[in-house]
């Protein structure tokens, strides 16, 4: 039996506008000059659609490209011609035959350990001594990178071996807060790093750096949310509409009536609705039940009762009759309620809820 992969849900739709992709990674690399921008298209671009999202940032001139899975790593090598593939999660849990193609198209691992790097030595005296790696430095985030406590090691191995540093990184852990104490230190850690890889690209800022801190660019900056919309600034544009197709009308009287899961929702008021065929399966948040708003020809309409799996109720009381028909399609995140907006309300950050919501739906693309 063939097995089902993935299943569309075509009452909902993600609008994907890449002319204003275009111009977000155009004002970013303006604002980095001399420095390059390399797109983070990890999951998916975002959810976005690796493919065409690459081919877009390619025409642009973007060279430098990095991606956590191994699998998402060889479907990008097949869609470039030129350009740096790294793989944020290096050798970490790789067998050999994906070590060997790791090496055999060119990929650059990014390699989090000393333990890592002494595996990625064995093997490139196999496969190709003078292949490429990035070390990345953890220098405040505790999370995946090299610890500190090997940093001596590590530096000490790369020379005497002489292997080929072709870009050395760190990740900031407050970038989103120009006043933290943290981004002074890890940037000073940094730099204390970089001075023994003169050579090499010199990569600490993501998007949010990039917007807030001009002197910490180095060499090579990281984007992906601020390319995608994601970045709470003026000069970034949004590139995501999203919607939801209605599936339903119905009215109700003034009894005593509940709304979705639990009644989350109560009124003895006439109530007309719509139901829209997504729920939180399409990245919409269970947590903006009775939290949010639909627009429909930029008419605001709360959303009533809890967000269920495949379902969400928009009360369109306020509507003159037959405005709305089945099949209409309701804004939920787009040009009247913003991607940072909708986060907020969610209690979440954007990054999230694009993730999410590109996972499932229909998309399309402008530009």
């Amino acid at each position: 039996m063939k097995t089902v992969n993935h299943i569309t849900n075509n009452n909902g739709l993600l609008k994907i506008n890449l002319n204003n992709l275009s111009y977000n990674y155009n004002f970013l690399r303006k604002q980095v000059k001399p420095s390059r921008v390399a797109s983070v298209l990890k999951s998916n671009c975002y959810g976005l659609g690796l493919d065409r999202v690459t081919k877009k940032l390619v025409n642009l001139g973007c060279k430098d490209f990095f991606l956590t899975s191994y699998e998402e790593a060889i479907a990008l090598k097949k869609l470039i011609v030129k350009g740096n593939i790294f793989l944020l999660n290096g050798l970490i849990g790789q067998t050999e035959s994906k070590i060997f193609n790791i090496f055999k198209y060119k990929i650059i691992p990014v390699i989090n350990s000393f333990d890592e790097l002494k595996t990625f030595y064995k093997f490139s005296k196999k496969f190709n001594i003078s292949h490429k790696l990035t070390l990345h430095f953890d220098t405040g985030i505790n999370r995946i990178g090299i610890d500190p406590n090997e940093k001596n090691d590590v530096i000490d191995f790369c020379r005497k071996k002489k292997i080929n540093i072709f870009c050395v990184m760190s990740h900031l852990m407050s970038s989103n807060e120009k006043k933290s104490r943290f981004n002074i230190i890890q940037k000073k850690k940094f730099e204390s790093i970089i001075k023994f890889f003169p050579h090499s690209l010199h990569s600490l800022s993501n998007s949010n750096a990039i917007l807030n801190f001009k002197e910490f660019n180095f060499s090579l900056v990281r984007s992906g949310g601020s390319i995608f919309g994601t970045g709470n600034n003026k000069y970034i544009k949004n590139v995501i509409e999203f919607f939801g197709k209605v599936l339903q009308i119905r009215c109700f009287d003034e009894n005593h009536q509940g709304f979705g899961y639990n009644a989350t929702f109560q009124t003895y008021k006439k109530k007309k609705v719509a139901i829209l065929g997504v729920g939180y399966a399409d990245g919409y948040p269970r947590s903006l039940s009775n939290n949010s708003y639909a627009f429909f020809k930029k008419k605001k309409l709360p959303i009533i009762g809890s967000i269920s799996m495949d379902y969400t109720i928009v009360d369109i009381s306020t509507l003159q009759d037959n405005k709305v028909k089945t099949g209409d399609w309701m804004e939920l995140i787009g040009n009247n309620i913003s991607l940072e907006e909708v986060s907020s309300k969610a209690g979440t950050i954007p990054y999230e809820i694009l993730n999410s919501v590109g996972n499932r739906v229909k998309k399309t693309y402008i530009g």
